[in-house]
């Protein structure tokens, strides 16, 4: 009898214990569903927020790893608690105090090393409450472009080594022929980890005089553009010349006195040799120059974020000189219109923005007209009134932009700006991937889609797409994508 009582009070407690965590002193914890992305030395922000949007102040926010007693980074009782704290996060792991009012408790990381490269959990408690989210950190090294060589006869054929160093996690080497096909069964491949933690990889395939062309790829797990080496073995060497075989490397960062030196004995080759000329210097040039499509996986990832951004310019805030049309999808440079007075349509420059703020994976389109074009994303509290920088896209810290003029274009943050040497096609693309903090632009058409520009940061706020557009007539459309 005694025992069912002691039972009955205890689960009295805990029902009257559950009862006194009221709502409000209840949250929630949430962190960037994709891995933080970042380079070996770089400084990175592992985003952390609370929901509802509470003040942090008075609440212990723990940083760790595996182990729960040995922290990253501690923070409780209004101050820092370096007790325990991993030796390799001292003086390396740091909060944001001043934005614990604003229900931001991420963790910034100064100089990170491959060992910090793993999952993290960022746990907030109150005196009657607790709750963690997980964030992973992706530490990278993008290591040296690849050279090819034509190893010597073996007992049975010819092999092509693909050799590279200084990756960081371990890249995957594929290969392929000329005409597209993964032929990457074929070949051995082995990767060794250095005293640094860095992957050196090196990568065998077997070669006739029936082969053409292989092109070997290394890439990174992570998703960035590729590093690719080719080595390129014409047929037509083979037959011409008896034991004679003529191999040439494409390396992006090839000299011009190598260009210089391939024209020579390309010239001294026989006609049949001429035109393999032909069919060659596209494909140099298209290598030493900076126009580089992407590869077809790396595309369809970034494209597979269209489904999840359905866009729409706001007409409060489209200028005068603006007008829209296709349903909210299209706006042109004209004559002055009628608008009404709002706060938040912008009275100098010639720009407007979507009426949706996106914070996660999007990825939209946009074609224009003329030789001007803007198209970028600024945070909501961007400037609205007057010809100062602080409402201009990407002239200030609340947006980006990518700007086309004639043929030049360059990418603009906070009035910094970087040059872009790769022609635009009149259509671009933007991808977004809010969580990770990159904002990523590309040249496309029908055939292929080129790399541009990506800015690598930590968003705070939801952004809103917009554009600018100069030029009586000019106009910038949102594509419609499948």
């Amino acid at each position: 009898m005694k025992s069912d009582q002691l039972k009955w009070l205890h689960v009295t407690f805990l029902l009257v214990h559950q009862c006194s965590v009221s709502q409000s002193d209840t949250f929630r914890v949430f962190g960037p569903s994709a891995p933080v992305v970042v380079f070996r030395g770089e400084d990175t922000v592992l985003p952390c927020y609370l929901s509802p949007n509470i003040s942090a102040v008075n609440l212990e926010i723990r940083w760790f790893r595996e182990d729960y007693t040995a922290p990253v980074c501690l923070y409780r009782y209004g101050r820092y608690n370096f007790n325990n704290q991993i030796t390799s996060y001292r003086g390396r792991a740091e909060l944001f105090p001043e934005e614990f009012k604003k229900s931001n408790v991420s963790l910034k990381l100064k100089s990170v090393r491959h060992s910090d490269h793993g999952l993290y959990k960022c746990m907030v408690k109150s005196q009657q409450w607790y709750e963690e989210a997980n964030i992973y950190l992706a530490v990278r090294a993008l290591g040296t472009h690849p050279s090819v060589s034509l190893l010597p006869p073996g007992r049975e054929q010819s092999q092509l080594l693909c050799r590279t160093e200084g990756w960081y996690p371990e890249p995957v080497v594929i290969w392929t022929d000329r005409d597209g096909n993964n032929v990457t069964s074929l070949s051995t491949t082995t990767a060794k980890q250095d005293s640094q933690g860095l992957f050196s990889v090196s990568s065998y395939i077997p070669v006739n005089q029936e082969s053409t062309v292989f092109s070997c790829m290394v890439r990174s797990p992570l998703p960035e553009p590729d590093w690719e080496s080719q080595l390129y073995i014409f047929g037509e060497s083979f037959s011409a010349h008896s034991g004679f075989m003529v191999a040439f490397f494409l390396i992006p960062v090839a000299s011009v006195v190598a260009v210089v030196l391939l024209v020579i004995q390309w010239k001294k080759m026989n006609e049949n040799e001429r035109n393999v000329e032909y069919k060659a210097i596209p494909l140099l040039r298209r290598e030493l120059g900076a126009e580089r499509p992407i590869p077809k996986s790396e595309r369809q990832w970034v494209r597979s974020a269209a489904g999840s951004c359905h866009l729409t310019l706001d007409p409060n805030t489209v200028h005068c000189l603006l007008s829209l049309s296709e349903k909210n999808r299209k706006v042109t440079r004209g004559e002055k219109q009628p608008y009404p007075d709002h706060p938040e349509r912008f009275d100098f420059w010639q720009q407007v923005l979507c009426g949706e703020g996106l914070t996660g994976r999007c990825y939209w389109e946009a074609e224009w007209s003329g030789d001007w074009a803007y198209i970028g994303v600024t945070y909501k509290g961007i400037k609205r009134k007057g010809e100062g920088d602080d409402t201009h896209l990407g002239h200030n810290d609340k947006s980006w932009c990518l700007q086309r003029w004639g043929s030049n274009s360059s990418a603009w943050h906070n009035n910094s700006k970087t040059d872009i040497t790769v022609p635009l096609t009149k259509k671009t693309g933007v991808y977004l991937d809010w969580p990770v903090g990159t904002l990523s632009f590309y040249s496309v058409s029908p055939e292929i889609m080129i790399h541009l520009h990506t800015f690598h940061t930590v968003f705070t706020e939801p952004l809103y797409p917009g554009f600018r557009v100069v030029g009586l007539g000019s106009n910038m459309s949102l594509c419609q994508l499948e």
